[in-house]
């Protein structure tokens, strides 16, 4: 037949989990002839065998299962180019309903863009900028294709810091049966799932092949008092003034307490203070259930109609704190006498437990091939993201508690579940829905032979329209304490958007050739933007071959950004009010609770007034094949971003330093003229600027009689990264160190993968290290500290039996290293930084394989 389209797999085989296009030796091909496939970056299809003009990266999945990797979101958190700040974890003590998200160049998850078989899918509803990870249904991937730098003009506006394209299995024959184990060496965090595949038909001589695969995942929670460096308390342990028994502010102002419940409150002067991070779950419970289905077949010789499906249920259980609550006790009442207020914790009740279940699915229907000399590729397709946010158990209602205190039916003191039972609310708090519905068209072909060989030429054409809606259940988002949703309000939005795309591959002499490509997408409540992208690849010797591009990017706030609802989230941090309790000394007019430190109250909500953010970047590098089988690369990288969208950080307007300047921004009770939560709507903010560089380098040594082994080294160092909030606070830098600005981690200087592969007949192994460099800590009592580099390494060894039967042993985090110490605040969990590292320590793990 004409239409021909193999994968890389072939390629990728030599090199091991880190892929490049290698050179093409003079011996390395003696048919001739070179297939040509798509590859990320590119619409026009290319030899498999050669490096193209923007720095793409291969990464095989069934390679990272042997370092233990078992989600869609370790598999992003193994690229060096990636610096996520959310994943699943986060869910404890904030409503993301357990999303994690990809982060390319610490840029923002909103500016990667993440794509499966080169194709959208919907965003999370909770975030609603980017695609959640854990949508993605792992056992039906073959691999991933990582472009490093801007891809507007190729795949969309938004595509500023990258793309992550995860492409599934062509084809699948027979039955496959699987599963794997991880056990950790100290308590929680299990993790068990089985999965089953089944293909028929082959497209070659049958004309057709339908497959689906099924998957099942679940992994245990850890609970702070499972891990030593989490639950170790000191001076930069999180406090509260929430205890249980309760403690008594006196109409005076002074303190007075009962009994101190050690470990999780010790008596403080007068009063029980209480470390409420000991309580939670630092990781939450995670299910997941995913299936995929893909049937295909051949129309003629030239063409090939597919549809696939895919869905993913997700169910994320986090464990916080049981519920902090004060409320009133009138002079006289048999409670407390002399009134005051009754600062309690509903301990007996157990920890707040938060269901999120997120359900996301994908219909696709293609058709691709070849038409007058043309390749085509058509689509339509419908995604859509569901999550419900549930209240399982230990929350309390703000109404009864105030009411049973008055009617005297309720005893604060009283630690008896009888007692607290009466206070307790569940029930469904909110759902939220995004969905994306698109059609496509693109043809490609190569006009005319050029001096450096053919023109190739492709057009494209899209048409996307989004929408999102997030409800509340009033009844309990009004009432039930804690939830930091007191003052939600519901919201929807809708889009359209369209595109045209053209791009130009121009060998304009022998070893030399350009790129051009152009792209004009225009948003219905945004307006239109024209982006170019010029690449060029040169390669004046077999062996060495230099490459740049450089492009503009346009990215439209997001329906959620424009159309979110208002909602008050709570800080890690605590303070006083800047304004009328400065430094703790109070002020005239001061509220009554002015000057009792607490967690900081922020209303965030959408903002219709929002422009787009423009954007510029550009990549400059070098690839190396000394010899055969050694590659070697190095890219330098820059981003600029103009009117970033964003929220004020709230660590500037508290500080007392900043009081009058954001005064306006406080909403106050009228009455008490305590502040309600400070007003933080979405806004364009300054510019962003990054730079840095990527390494990498593969070889595969020459063959010996005890196997085979490889080197794979992926690095990337980060030279600037500033930021500018605007309203003339000028730039901030999160290089090396905590972002105190944005309550994030450092975007790190250094991050590696490295990859030391044996094979030996049926016996492979890998023995692997994630690194990151060390940077300052958040510092929140004004000291100089520094967070550690963190190196984990992984073992494992892998036996295959007749090309059916494949089992891997293996054992991550090899020395059992502990997250690195951090006194940041910002975040539930305490003694170091859940969003870039994994408490779970060393664990042991059996992965096994049948084919039949």
């Amino acid at each position: 037949m004409n239409y021909k389209r193999k994968t890389l797999v072939v390629a990728l085989s030599l090199i091991g989990s880190v892929g490049y296009m290698p050179f093409a030796h003079a011996d390395s091909d003696s048919s001739g002839t070179l297939d040509r496939v798509e590859i990320t970056g590119s619409n026009i299809k290319h030899s498999i065998k050669k490096e193209q003009a923007s720095p793409v990266t291969v990464v095989s999945t069934s390679d990272l299962a042997k370092q233990g990797i078992t989600t869609v979101e370790q598999v992003v958190n193994s690229l060096s180019s990636n610096q996520s700040s959310q994943g699943s974890s986060q869910a404890a003590g904030s409503a993301t309903g357990g999303a994690s998200f990809a982060d390319m160049r610490g840029l923002g998850q909103q500016y990667t863009l993440v794509l499966l078989d080169g194709r959208r899918l919907p965003t999370n509803p909770f975030d609603g900028t980017a695609v959640d990870l854990n949508a993605i249904p792992l056992a039906a991937i073959d691999r991933v294709e990582v472009l490093r730098d801007g891809a507007s003009a190729i795949y969309g506006t938004d595509a500023i810091g990258g793309v992550i394209n995860f492409i599934t299995k062509k084809t699948a024959q027979g039955l496959s049966i699987g599963g794997d184990l991880s056990v950790p060496q100290h308590s929680g965090g299990k993790s068990r799932s089985v999965n089953a595949s089944y293909g028929y038909g082959n497209l070659a001589s049958d004309g057709f092949n339908v497959f689906g695969a099924l998957s099942y995942q679940k992994t245990d929670r850890i609970m702070t008092m499972d891990r030593k460096f989490a639950s170790t308390v000191n001076s930069d342990t999180s406090t509260s003034s929430n205890t249980f028994p309760s403690n008594v502010r006196l109409p005076n102002g002074t303190w007075a307490n009962n009994t101190c419940l050690p470990p999780y409150s010790v008596a403080s002067g007068n009063r029980c203070i209480e470390y409420p991070g000991l309580f939670m779950g630092i990781t939450p419970d995670v299910e997941q259930v995913s299936g995929f289905g893909k049937g295909a077949m051949r129309i003629g010789d030239n063409h090939e109609l597919s549809l696939t499906y895919s869905i993913t249920r997700t169910k994320n259980t986090s464990y916080i704190a049981p519920d902090p609550t004060a409320y009133d006790s009138s002079p006289g009442h048999p409670i407390l006498p002399g009134g005051g207020q009754l600062w309690s914790r509903s301990v007996p009740l157990g920890d707040r437990v938060d269901q999120a279940v997120t359900t996301t699915q994908n219909l696709q229907l293609s058709m691709e091939g070849l038409i007058a000399g043309w390749d085509y590729k058509a689509g339509l397709g419908h995604g859509e993201n569901y999550v419900t946010d549930t209240l399982v158990s230990g929350w309390v209602s703000g109404s009864a508690i105030q009411a049973d205190i008055n009617n005297n039916t309720f005893n604060p003191f009283d630690q008896s579940y009888a007692n607290w039972a009466q206070l307790s609310r569940s029930g469904q708090i909110s759902e939220a829905k995004t969905t994306l519905d698109s059609a496509d068209f693109k043809v490609s072909n190569e006009l005319t032979q050029l001096a450096g060989g053919p023109l190739g030429v492709a057009f494209g054409s899209e048409y996307r329209r989004e929408s999102m809606y997030h409800n509340y259940n009033y009844g309990l988002s009004k009432d039930v304490l804690g939830t930091g949703q007191s003052f939600a309000t519901n919201a929807s939005g809708s889009r359209d958007i369209y595109a045209l795309s053209a791009e130009m591959n121009l060998p304009l002499i022998k070893n030399f050739e350009a790129q051009l490509a152009a792209r004009y997408d225009h948003y219905s409540d945004a307006g239109g933007s024209l982006n170019p992208k010029v690449a060029f690849r040169y390669q004046p010797d077999p062996k060495v071959m230099f490459r740049a591009s450089a492009s503009t990017g346009f990215r439209a706030p997001s329906l959620y950004q424009l159309y979110s609802p208002f909602n008050v989230s709570l800080t890690g941090g605590k303070g006083t009010d800047p304004i009328y309790c400065p430094g703790g000394a109070q002020q005239p007019g001061a509220g009554p609770n002015a000057c009792v430190p607490d967690q900081y109250r922020l209303g965030n909500s959408g903002s219709s007034n929002l422009k787009p953010e423009k954007a510029s970047s550009m990549s400059i590098g070098m690839v190396l094949e000394p010899v055969k089988n050694l590659t070697a690369s190095v890219d330098l990288w820059w981003s600029m971003i103009h009117d970033t969208v964003g929220q004020l950080p709230w660590t500037t307007i508290t500080d007392p330093n900043n009081a009058a300047r954001f005064a306006n921004l406080y909403v106050r009770d009228p009455v008490t003229n305590d502040y309600k939560y400070i007003n933080l709507p979405y806004q364009n903010l300054g510019s962003l600027s990054t730079a840095g560089l990527d390494f990498k380098f593969s070889w595969q040594l020459p063959a010996t009689h005890y196997g085979i082994f490889t080197i794979g080294l992926d690095g990337t160092y980060t030279s600037k990264y500033l930021q500018d909030y605007g309203d003339g606070l000028g730039y901030q830098s999160a290089l090396g160190q905590y972002n105190t600005a944005a309550s994030q981690p450092a975007i790190f200087r250094w991050q590696h993968e490295l990859t030391l592969g044996w094979n030996h007949g049926a016996f492979s192994g890998v023995l692997s290290q994630s690194y990151k460099s060390g940077y300052t800590d958040a510092n929140p009592n004004g000291q100089t500290n520094m967070v550690n580099t963190y190196s984990v390494w992984n073992l494992s060894g892998t036996y295959v039996w007749n090309k059916k039967v494949s089992v891997t042993l293996g054992v991550k985090n090899l020395f059992d290293q502990n997250p690195p110490y951090s006194n940041q605040q910002d975040v539930f969990q305490q003694g170091y930084d859940p969003r870039v590292s994994d408490p779970t320590g060393r664990a042991y793990f059996l992965k096994a394989n049948y084919k039949m």
